[in-house]
Formats: C-alpha cells, sequence, structure tokens
C-alpha cells in the first residue's frame, strides 16, 4: 500500500492531537487502502473499472460496479475501526499517555490493520473477483455448460474445508453454490469449473452426498466466506466485522464514514 513513513506519522500526531478521530477520518489513508485493494479487483476481474466503462456492458458492468464499491465501503469501515483503536488506546488508568508511549502502541495497530490483514484482504479480493467475473462467465453460458465442479489444488497446504469439496460436481442452479463458491477461507487457490451436460451429468455428485459434505465443509467456514462474489455482488460481506459498529454510529456509516466514493478511478 502506498502510505508513506511521513504519513504514517502525521495520522498518529493527528489523532494524538485530536485531529482525527473516529467522526473525523483521514481521506487519505481510506483513499489508500482503496486503491490497494482495487488493483486486487481489477487484477482478478481482468479490467479496471474505467476500461470496463468504455468496453463492458449489462451484467458485466454491473458487477465490476458493485464490487468496486462494495470495496470503498469495506475500505471506510477498515479506515473507521482501526482509528477508533487507535483513539482508544491514548487513556491508560484515566490518563492521557504520553505521545511517545501512545506513539508506539498506535503504530502496532496500524502495522496489524495494514501490513498482517490487509494482505490477506488483498488476497480475499483477488481470488474474489476472479471467481465473481467467473461466475458472470458461468451464468452466461450456462445453456451450453450447465454444471460445475470444483476444483481444489490437492497438496500439502489444502485446507480441510477445500479438500471434501474437490471434484464435487452439481448444477449451475444447484443452491449448494450461494455458499461453496470460491474463496471459502483467506488465501484460497480453488477454482469451478464448467461441463457440459453429457460430462456433468455422468459425473454428479449424488444429492445426498454433496449436501451432506456441503453442510460438513460450512460447519467449518468463517461466516464472512459463506457467499458467491459473482451472484451477490460484493467481495466482504455487509457482516464482516469491520461493518460492525456501535449503535450511535450506525447512520454515520451509513453514509460510508462521510468518505467519498469516486464516479471514476
Amino acid at each position: 500500500m502506498e502510505y508513506s513513513d511521513e504519513k504514517i506519522n502525521k495520522l498518529i500526531e493527528d489523532i494524538y492531537d485530536g485531529v482525527v478521530d473516529a467522526k473525523n477520518l483521514p481521506v487519505d489513508l481510506y483513499k489508500a487502502i482503496a486503491d490497494y485493494l482495487k488493483k486486487a479487483l481489477y487484477k482478478g476481474f481482468g479490467t479496471s473499472y474505467n476500461d470496463a466503462l468504455e468496453n463492458l456492458d449489462g451484467t458485466s458492468l454491473e458487477l465490476l460496479s458493485e464490487l468496486r464499491t462494495n470495496i470503498y465501503m469495506f475500505s471506510a469501515a477498515k479506515t473507521y475501526q482501526q482509528v477508533k483503536e487507535m483513539v482508544d488506546l491514548m487513556i491508560k488508568d484515566d490518563k492521557l499517555k504520553t505521545f511517545v508511549e501512545f506513539k508506539n502502541d498506535a503504530k502496532e495497530v496500524y502495522d496489524i490493520y495494514n501490513e498482517d490483514y490487509l494482505q490477506s484482504e488483498y488476497n480475499t479480493a483477488l481470488a474474489s473477483a476472479q471467481e465473481a467475473e467467473n461466475w458472470d462467465r458461468i451464468e452466461r453460458e450456462k445453456e451450453v455448460l450447465p454444471y460445475l465442479r470444483y476444483s481444489a489444488v490437492m497438496d500439502a497446504n489444502t485446507s480441510e474445508i477445500c479438500a471434501p469439496l474437490n471434484n464435487l460436481v452439481a448444477p449451475v442452479s444447484d443452491p449448494i453454490w450461494n455458499t461453496i463458491a470460491p474463496p471459502n477461507h483467506f488465501n484460497c487457490r480453488c477454482l469451478l469449473e464448467t461441463l457440459d451436460k453429457e460430462e456433468g451429468s455422468g459425473l454428479e455428485t449424488p444429492r445426498g452426498e454433496r449436501n451432506s459434505v456441503v453442510k460438513s465443509v460450512e460447519s467449518e467456514m468463517q461466516d464472512v466466506f459463506k457467499m458467491n462474489p459473482g451472484k451477490d455482488g460484493y467481495i466482504f460481506k455487509p457482516d464482516h466485522p469491520y461493518f460492525i459498529v456501535p449503535k450511535e454510529d450506525r447512520e454515520f456509516a451509513q453514509n460510508n464514514f462521510n468518505l467519498p466514493i469516486p464516479k471514476k478511478d
């Protein structure tokens, strides 16, 4: 993410001085997060938003627009949560910390949100965008290719979530794809492959078996991954922890925390 040490220091100083707080969020940090996650979105979807405005139409453009808006909303919520957490660190034992004490604590929070978490969020955005674009194609081709096969990368790093789903075959219309379309966990490497009617019907996993496998897998999945980005139109679910705010801030959150969503990049 393009956010310099100078900007980080200024952010921490502004929080300590009361210039920035949970109701007055730093626009530059918000934009830096959004720009970084949009790179993953566009890489996964195969086109930038500005190019899509010129070259795409119909459901494909609508889907990319929805995913882009979701990235901005997620970035705003992420900015709110980390700033709020930093503000809460200013007081210890009912006393204001010294700036040096606060700076160390605030920098630790910043690093967690914008290094540790952000890298996983980037990977999730990339995989979700790939699957969203894939699902858009699946819907357009389902009359000719009406079946899907879940394809997991089977190696030493395969998760306990994905391994049981490998080679599961079901019709495009099956509701199981509402929750188990990849990615199904952080850094998921799985894909959905399309099959024609002849091949798909011959390989179709019996309904009872696939429902049993899906039910078992769903019990192990985090709720934030029980979705289909191509059908739902978002990368990060509305119940993601970042979007959970105190009651008094809900109206503020509904207005994207007063942070802008540009019409074009």
